[in-house]
C-alpha cells in the first residue's frame, strides 16, 4: 500500500493556469457546464482542446469522491464529471470498489495538466493517481514519458484491444507500437446540417445529396455563396472559418508540426486551411465566430430569415448528442467531411507508481475492452464506445442512450458513426500538438484570414510564437 501525504493539493492550488487540449472553451449553448469539456477537449479539446478566463487566485479547488486517507485508496483523476457514470457501474459490478474508489474531479480542463504534473514525481504523495484520463489532445506528451505503465504491465493484452479503433490504439501508443493508454470513447468527425435550413437554402434534405456537396471544399464554397446570396446574409453555410479546424488539424495534414530533425513545420494543408478562412471572411460568407463562443451558440437556433442562423456545424458523437441544441433534434443531418478526421476522446492509463496493477487493469478492461460493459457506458452516458462489436450490438438493437437526441429521417446516429473512423491518421501527432494547435489559429489563422498580417508574415510570427514556447524545436 503507498503512504500519500496532502503536499500536493496546496502546490497545485499555486499553478499557473495551461492551454487544454482539445481546442475549445469553457462553456457550451446550453448555459450549463460545457458539454465540450464535458466530453474533450476538448478536454476538449475540451480537451485541446478547452479553456477557462479565471485567473490564477482562482483556480478551482478538487472535488474529492470517496476517502482519500483509507491506506488502500485507488484514486483516479479528472477533469470533468465523465468518470462519475463509470464509476458507478465499476461499483455495480465490483463491489468491493466502493471503499476503495477515489475520484478527483479537478475542476477544469485548463487545471489538468498543471495539476496532474505536480503530482506524478511525487508517488508517496496522498493525491498521486493510481489512474488518470487523458484526452486526445495531449495523451502523447504522457504515453511518451515514463509516467505510464504499459498496459501489458497491468494485464491487458492485445487480445483485450482487439475491437479498439485503430487510430484509438495508435494515440494511446508510444513510438514502438507499446500502449499506455485505452481510451473508452470514439469520436470520429462529422458535419452535423440542419435538415429545415438545408431544405430551404440548399434544395434538399436528401443525406446522398447533402453529401456531395460536403465532399470537396470546392463545392463547399460554392454552397457558402448560395445560402448567403439566398439567405440575403442570414444565414450562412457556417458559422465561421474557425468551426472547420478540426478537420484540417485532425485530418488534413501530411506533415507533423516538426520533422525528425525537431524543425518546425509548417504543412501546406494549414496553408490551404489559411487561404480558404481568409476567402470565406474577404466574401462575407460566414458570421466570422469563434467556437464556443455566445455569438456562435446562438446562430444554432437561428431561422436563418428574421434570426442569423448557421446550417451547418462541425462535429463528432459527444457534440451531436450533447453540444446541439433542441432545435437540431429529429433535424440534423450528418455527413462526412472531405476528410476523414476526429474530435476529442478520453481514455485511461495506469501510473508508473500505481498501487495496485490488477485493480487498474481490470477498471480498463471494463472500460475500455469489454463489449458488454461498454454497452452499459453507452446507456448510462450516451459515450459512442471505442468498441466495434459494442457499437454493432448497439446498431443491431437500436439501443438508447441517455440523450434522447434523434437525426433527421430514418438516420441512425450510431450506425453513421460505426463505419466512421476507420481511416483516421494519428501518426502526425506530436506531444505538443495541444499548446502548438491553440496557438496556430490566433496567430496565424485568424491574424491572416482579417488581414491582419500576410501570409509570409502569419507563418514566420507563427513558427517564431511555437520556438518561444518550445525552445529545443528549430525554426528555419
Amino acid at each position: 500500500m503507498k503512504m500519500k501525504k496532502l503536499v500536493a493539493l496546496l502546490a497545485a492550488a499555486s499553478m499557473s493556469l495551461s492551454l487544454m487540449a482539445c481546442g475549445s472553451t469553457a462553456t457550451d449553448d446550453k448555459g450549463a457546464a460545457s458539454a465540450a469539456e464535458e466530453k474533450t477537449e476538448a478536454g476538449a479539446e475540451a480537451s485541446a482542446e478547452e479553456a477557462t478566463d479565471a485567473p490564477a487566485e482562482q483556480l478551482p479547488e478538487n472535488e474529492i469522491t470517496g476517502d482519500i486517507t483509507k491506506d488502500d485508496a485507488f484514486v483516479v483523476w479528472g477533469w470533468n464529471t465523465d468518470f462519475v457514470a463509470l464509476k458507478d457501474l465499476l461499483i455495480e459490478k465490483h463491489p468491493e470498489y466502493a471503499d476503495r474508489l477515489v475520484f478527483v474531479n479537478c475542476g477544469g480542463s485548463a487545471t489538468y495538466q498543471d495539476k496532474i504534473d505536480a503530482l506524478l514525481d511525487s508517488q508517496d504523495d496522498q493525491l498521486y493517481p493510481d489512474l488518470m484520463l487523458l484526452e486526445a489532445g495531449y495523451v502523447q506528451k504522457y504515453v511518451l514519458s515514463e509516467d505510464l505503465l504499459p498496459l501489458s504491465d497491468v494485464g491487458v493484452t492485445s487480445a483485450d484491444l482487439a475491437n479498439q479503433f485503430q487510430y484509438n490504439i495508435d494515440l494511446g501508443s508510444d513510438k514502438d507500437g507499446v500502449q499506455k493508454a485505452s481510451f473508452w470513447q470514439a469520436t470520429p468527425g462529422a458535419f452535423c446540417v440542419r435538415a429545415d435550413l438545408a431544405e430551404k437554402y440548399l434544395g434538399t434534405t436528401d443525406q446522398a445529396e447533402i453529401q456531395k456537396i460536403f465532399a470537396s471544399w470546392d463545392s463547399l464554397y460554392e454552397a457558402a455563396k448560395k445560402v448567403n446570396d439566398a439567405s440575403k446574409g442570414k444565414a450562412k453555410l457556417f458559422s465561421g472559418f474557425d468551426d472547420l479546424k478540426y478537420i484540417f488539424l485532425n485530418g488534413n495534414r501530411s506533415q507533423g508540426w516538426y520533422d525528425e530533425n525537431d524543425t518546425i513545420k509548417m504543412d501546406d494543408a494549414m496553408k490551404v486551411y489559411m487561404e480558404y478562412a481568409k476567402k470565406l471572411y474577404d466574401d462575407g460568407l460566414t458570421f466570422n465566430t469563434d467556437m464556443w463562443s455566445p455569438d456562435w451558440a446562438a446562430l444554432k437556433d437561428g431561422d436563418g430569415e428574421t434570426t442569423e442562423a448557421a446550417i451547418a456545424f462541425c462535429g463528432c458523437p459527444w457534440y451531436t448528442y450533447w453540444c446541439l441544441t433542441d432545435k437540431w433534434n429529429g433535424n440534423t443531418i450528418l455527413v462526412d467531411a472531405p476528410v476523414q478526421y476526429y474530435w476529442g476522446g478520453t481514455g485511461l492509463a495506469a501510473t508508473a507508481g500505481c498501487s495496485d496493477k490488477d485493480m487498474a487493469g481490470q477498471i480498463i478492461k471494463d472500460c475500455t475492452c469489454d463489449k458488454d460493459f461498454m454497452i452499459k457506458i453507452f446507456q448510462k452516458n450516451g459515450d459512442f464506445v471505442n468498441n466495434s462489436e459494442s457499437v454493432k450490438e448497439i446498431v443491431a438493437n437500436k439501443l438508447e442512450g441517455t440523450s434522447p437526441f434523434k437525426a433527421y429521417g430514418d438516420q441512425d446516429i450510431p450506425e453513421f458513426f460505426a463505419s466512421r473512423g476507420k481511416g483516421i491518421d494519428v501518426s502526425l501527432v506530436r506531444p505538443e500538438d495541444a499548446d502548438i494547435n491553440e496557438t496556430f489559429f490566433p496567430a496565424a489563422v485568424k491574424s491572416f484570414a482579417t488581414g491582419e498580417k500576410d501570409l509570409d508574415t502569419a507563418v514566420k510570427d507563427f513558427i517564431a510564437s511555437v520556438h518561444d514556447k518550445f525552445s529545443y524545436l528549430k525554426a528555419e
